[in-house]
């Protein structure tokens, strides 16, 4: 059920750490206009200078003493954690604060663990600290990808076999914390996503078929999934306009992503972008998915 605007406002304002990419800015206005009041925590190099219109403040990723003290200023009734995060935090920026001290045990080990070990570790601190942690989805529920057919053609019975198989390779990297996107065409899986992101990995497919190795022709399809057993008040999948664009580039059919646990930004600019394109946009759930079957 999608919070009402007066019951949303009742429970309090929101502390929103922002990331990178445009979801940040899209969740800050809804915040807005449900009478949350959000103070922006935009990560140094990575939060759109458009969030900076709100009431906020800047830290470096090193800086989790910095971001406790903001938060025991500002008493947020919540806190959300909403974009990506190009770079690991710089161990030579640590402050010798207390709050980083205690929370160096657990974390500085993970640097060199996935995505989830760390932000496990933040919401757990955020969460000693006294302010829940919510997840994207848990404020802005629109922004959350939905079951079945989204956007463009019906992926047809090749679509559905490429599908099944992209989606093992998903969740084959999700269980390592490596990645969250795989391609496959037809029954082969030609590349995953590791640190460079999902952009980037389909810049390499596109690559690959510039250069004869993927046939001619447009063919395969991006999966993109939460990891299993993924803290998902962090990092759920996301695509936009670009990731649209870039899967255009580089030949491929189609987009699915996980149902419910994906999130689309800009969702109807993504969705014409897809019509434009020629590229179908569905939503699947991985762990109910038949052999060789996709979304119908």
């Amino acid at each position: 059920m999608v919070t009402g605007k007066h019951d949303a406002a009742a429970r309090g304002r929101v502390a929103l750490i922002a990331g990178n990419g445009r979801i940040p800015v899209y969740v800050a206005g809804r915040l807005k206009q449900f009478g949350r009041n959000p103070f922006v925590i935009a990560v140094r190099g990575e939060a759109d200078p458009e969030l900076f219109g709100y009431e906020h403040d800047v830290i470096d990723t090193a800086e989790i003493g910095v971001l406790a003290s903001i938060l025991k200023r500002v008493r947020p009734a919540e806190v959300v954690m909403v974009g990506g995060i190009r770079a690991r935090p710089d161990l030579r920026r640590l402050r010798p604060d207390w709050t980083t001290i205690k929370l160096a045990a657990y974390l500085l080990p993970r640097l060199r663990a996935g995505d989830d070990m760390i932000l496990r570790g933040l919401i757990r601190t955020i969460e000693n600290a006294g302010f829940p942690v919510r997840g994207v989805h848990e404020l802005v529920p629109d922004l959350l990808a939905g079951p079945g057919h989204i956007a463009g053609p019906k992926p047809t019975r090749a679509d559905r076999e490429a599908i099944a198989v992209a989606v093992r390779g998903a969740q084959a990297l999700g269980i390592l914390d490596t990645g969250q996107a795989s391609v496959a065409i037809g029954r082969r899986i030609v590349a995953l996503e590791a640190a460079e992101g999902t952009d980037l990995m389909l810049k390499r497919v596109a690559e690959l078929r510039e250069i004869g190795r993927l046939g001619s022709g447009r063919n395969g399809v991006l999966v993109k999934l939460a990891k299993p057993g993924q803290e998902l008040r962090a990092d759920l999948p996301t695509i936009g306009e670009a990731t649209v664009e870039n899967a255009a580039k580089a030949g491929l059919r189609g987009i699915a992503v996980h149902a419910e646990n994906a999130l689309i930004s800009d969702f109807e600019a993504t969705c014409e972008r897809a019509r434009e394109r020629g590229l179908f946009l569905i939503g699947i759930d991985p762990d109910s998915l038949p052999d060789g079957e996709g979304a119908q």
